[in-house]
């Protein structure tokens, strides 16, 4: 059934049954869009890539380009370097937390289109207000309903608000994730590296 079969129900019921259709609209959205404006630090672990980058020096002065080769190529070791073993380390928590940023990307554009979705839903419902409103010639019903499609712009425009900091965010975001991804294919043999190596690490060890 088309909403507009729906607009003299909300029109000649109580404000809160029209509060309350909107609110189901866009609470969750709201919500959420909050909860992704909060989490996920814009800046990169200024620690971890400090210390990467100190080892990922210290290698080159200790180690000739002969012997980073080889073990850049077939993961072999001319001579023990305890410094490698610091690299899975440090190396595997940098993909974590890239992994992390990476998901976080793709949570604030999956709230983007859920944003879009509620606005696209009030603009219907703001449509079908203004499609019945000339026909009602009573004029308390009338500006009844001009005061719930002002409600319902006011709505959408906070919407577009969250939408336009979600924007914010994932831009600023994306370039954090850059200077991740620059750092990370530094390390030696960093395709190897796995997420979980970190959180082994991580573990207690088992008596």
């Amino acid at each position: 059934m088309a909403i507009e079969n729906y607009v003299d129900d909300i029109l000649y019921s109580p404000v809160y049954v029209f509060d309350d259709i909107v609110s189901k609209i866009i609470d969750k959205n709201i919500y959420f869009s909050e909860i992704e404006l909060k989490r996920c630090p814009l800046e990169v672990d200024s620690i971890l890539f400090e210390s990467i980058k100190s080892i990922l020096k210290d290698l080159k002065e200790e180690e000739g380009f002969l012997s980073r080769f080889i073990y850049a190529t077939f993961g072999v070791e001319i001579r023990k370097n305890k410094r490698r073993q610091q690299l899975l380390y440090l190396g595997s928590e940098l993909k974590t937390q890239h992994i992390k940023i990476k998901e976080n990307l793709r949570s604030i554009q999956r709230q983007q289109e859920q944003l879009t979705y509620s606005i696209n839903d009030l603009e219907r419902l703001k449509e079908a207000f203004l499609t019945k409103n000339m026909f009602f010639e009573n004029d308390k019903v009338k500006n009844k309903s001009k005061f719930f499609m002002s409600e319902i712009e006011s709505k959408m425009s906070s919407l577009e608000e969250y939408q336009l900091s979600l924007l914010m965010k994932y831009n600023d975001l994306v370039e954090v994730e850059k200077l991740y991804q620059q750092l990370f294919i530094q390390i030696p043999r960093y395709h190897e590296l796995r997420e979980e190596t970190y959180l082994l690490l991580l573990s207690p060890v088992r008596k």
